[in-house]
């Protein structure tokens, strides 16, 4: 099998036998682990070889990559020529193998990876198993990337009638890795959104859906205090509740970046097979504490100077002693900083129906292939 690799121009892939690529996966394997890397040639080959599949990359006709895959799922003896690292051919050997590997139904693939290369195996969805340990001499770790992440759900909803076997195969066409990557890229993106559009001069006061009110408690006496003259203070507690929100939601960013780069293999496969809210969600369980740490202290500063808000604080307070209101009504800064955190994951919620209802306009092919599936 030849392919043309547009990440890497003038590179194809062939797969086959140890009988039609073993002169060139050899000849590789030798230039790079024996004299390389030192690694006795009498261990460098094994029975293995003759009852794997085998993939090298060429380059102007010469052998430039090579790895291959063992009947029980195991990948290994992946090699790329010291002069073409660095271009991503390993990855797409890689990604080759791991296709041969889910089209003949296994359900996982397994490899024992050099500790100098775990970062290029994480970034394609391989994750550590057990301890490191040396072979002949030199550090490595086992690794292990399941290939069911999202053909599994594939498979459960075409059986509920949730998904054609078109969609299923759509999505089980794309690897972990990329659809992890897309998705980052995808969250990053919508969480900067929902930031920009709320953390601006009336971005909360002037959208309808994210408006903070009064508290239930003024707003119960609100015709009452605008019928005696206090019509205006209302007006500038509203006014101040907005701008201390608009304000605050700025510091949300740096949290919710670091949420999406902290986000594991199991955390993509709940937010892309989970519900239309998995995205709000996720965000929602991994920011919410620390935001209002660092949003009361701002809302506080806005509005805890107003005599009316002090006034609501003193009243609101008793009648939280007494069970009247909730806590989070208990006082003007607290309501404010809740009603800004709910504003806020409106916000990224709204981003997350808009990538499901449209996922070509997030900007990535990948995520389009996921979640255009899931539609």
């Amino acid at each position: 099998m030849n392919c043309n690799d547009d990440d890497t121009p003038g590179i194809a892939l062939q797969t086959g036998n140890w009988a039609q690529l073993g002169e060139a996966a050899g000849a590789l394997r030798l230039a790079v682990f024996v004299r390389e890397q030192g690694i006795p040639a009498a261990l460098e080959y094994d029975a293995w070889d003759a009852r794997s599949m085998h993939c090298v990359a060429w380059c102007d006709g010469e052998p430039v990559a090579t790895g291959r895959l063992l009947p029980d799922g195991h990948i290994g003896r992946m090699a790329v020529r010291a002069d073409q690292r660095g271009r991503g051919i390993g990855r797409r050997v890689l990604q080759t193998l791991m296709a041969l590997a889910r089209q003949r139904g296994d359900t996982s693939v397994e490899l024992s990876a050099q500790s100098r290369v775990e970062g290029f195996y994480r970034a394609q969805g391989f994750e550590p198993v057990g301890e490191p340990y040396e072979e002949i001499g030199i550090p490595h770790l086992k690794m292990r990337r399941s290939l069911l992440a999202l053909a599994a759900w594939a498979g459960a909803t075409i059986a509920t009638g949730g998904a054609s076997p078109a969609r299923a195969a759509a999505l089980d066409a794309v690897s972990n890795a990329d659809a992890i990557g897309a998705l980052r890229a995808t969250l990053e993106r919508g969480a900067g959104q929902a930031v920009a559009a709320l953390g601006r001069p009336g971005g909360f006061l002037d959208d309808p859906k994210a408006r903070i009110p009064l508290p239930d408690g003024l707003r119960q006496a609100e015709g009452l205090l605008r019928a005696t003259g206090r019509g205006r203070e209302l007006d500038e507690l509203v006014a101040s509740m907005n701008r201390a929100a608009e304000q605050a939601v700025p510091q949300a960013k740096q949290l919710l970046l670091a949420a999406v780069k902290s986000m594991s293999v199991a955390d993509a496969k709940s937010i892309l097979t989970g519900g239309e809210d998995s995205v709000t969600q996720f965000f929602q369980s991994r920011t919410q504490a620390p935001l209002v740490e660092r949003f009361l202290p701002i809302v506080t500063q806005q509005v805890s100077r107003l005599g009316l808000a002090k006034r609501y604080n003193a009243l609101a307070g008793q009648a939280s002693k007494l069970g009247l209101l909730k806590a989070r009504d208990a006082s003007v800064e607290r309501y404010v900083t809740t009603r800004a955190l709910d504003g806020l994951y409106l916000m990224i919620a709204e981003e997350e129906r808009a990538i499901r209802r449209d996922p070509l306009k997030a900007g990535s092919k990948v995520i389009e292939r996921v979640f255009g599936a899931l539609r």
